[in-house]
């Protein structure tokens, strides 16, 4: 086992006992009269984190790529939130037309945007060789990075006339594998090597960059920018079943390891209603309150 190893099998092994309890009561703050979008809100993080906000009075959107998988989530949300002020809309992260034609929409049927979270992702370890989209760009990167980026340019005015406002990003605590990673621009379709993992990250990387930049940008205009180091999280068995066993086992042995996807949507709860967040930008955090460290070259 490497010291990198090392430092991953330490921290699992720290959400575990951060999360050895139960899940904190939903913090008391209140987002009635604020507008909030989640990408990936049909499973894992994004209906977990939908699920705190809608408690806490938010009207949240829930920006889907499935219509079967959206209205569930859209049931299962208002249902455990207990509210009725849960929206469903679709989505295609991958693809810049859906962007384009999700954000139009969005800007007729609301005048105000105060939150955009992006938790929406694309990861496939089985995944041997690069896919591009229909717009000729590789998944990965086109789902967990340009995807966010495009949609947060459109709505970058809507956020403006509803500041003060957020917008929340999301990386992964697996980065620290390698401290060193930068933005292969000789790579960015995977046409000179392709590794899932390292696609995953590499996207991953390059969303810490962006949040780094958009929140020296947007510095005085009332939107605050802020990044999530997306911890181990246990995957429910549904989201597995389209792996090979060897997989599955692999994933059900780590979540043995994991944090809770409720403890995990605690932090990006806290940064969509938290006064001092609000107050703050440019910042990465695996916890509420928790600032985590970022790569050398991000």
């Amino acid at each position: 086992m490497n010291s990198t190893d090392v430092v991953l099998f330490l921290r699992i092994i720290q959400n575990v006992l951060d999360d050895s309890g139960e899940v904190a009561e939903t913090m008391q703050y209140d987002l009635k009269g604020r507008v909030i979008i989640i990408t990936g809100a049909d499973s894992g993080v994004g209906k977990a984190t939908a699920i705190h906000l809608a408690r806490l009075g938010g009207t949240v959107i829930l920006a889907c790529c499935s219509t079967a998988r959206g209205l569930q989530a859209l049931d299962e949300v208002r249902c455990a939130a207990e509210s009725s002020r849960v929206e469903m809309m679709l989505v295609d992260i991958s693809f810049q037309y859906s962007i384009r034609q999700f954000v139009a929409d969005f800007k007729r049927r609301y005048e105000h945007l105060h939150v955009l979270i992006h938790i929406a992702a694309s990861f496939d370890p089985t995944q041997k060789k690069p896919i591009l989209t229909p717009d000729g760009l590789e998944t990965v990167f086109a789902t967990n990075h340009l995807g966010p980026f495009l949609m947060t340019y459109l709505l970058l005015d809507t956020l403006k006339d509803s500041a003060p406002s957020q917008v929340i990003t999301t990386a992964s605590n697996g980065l620290i594998s390698d401290p060193s990673l930068d933005i292969e621009f000789d790579n960015l379709y995977g046409e000179r090597k392709f590794n899932a993992q390292h696609a995953y990250y590499h996207s991953r990387h390059a969303q810490v960059m962006f949040t780094f930049d958009l929140a020296e940008r947007l510095r005085g205009t009332g939107i605050s920018v802020h990044c999530v180091c997306l911890g181990h999280v246990a995957i429910p068995d549904e989201r597995l079943a389209h792996l090979p066993r060897w997989a599955q086992s692999m994933y059900r042995v780590k979540s043995k390891f994991s944090i809770s996807l409720e403890k995990m949507a605690e932090t990006y709860a806290w940064l969509a209603a938290d006064p001092v967040a609000q107050h703050q930008t440019g910042g990465y955090w695996d916890a509420p309150g928790h600032a985590a460290r970022a790569n050398e070259n991000a």
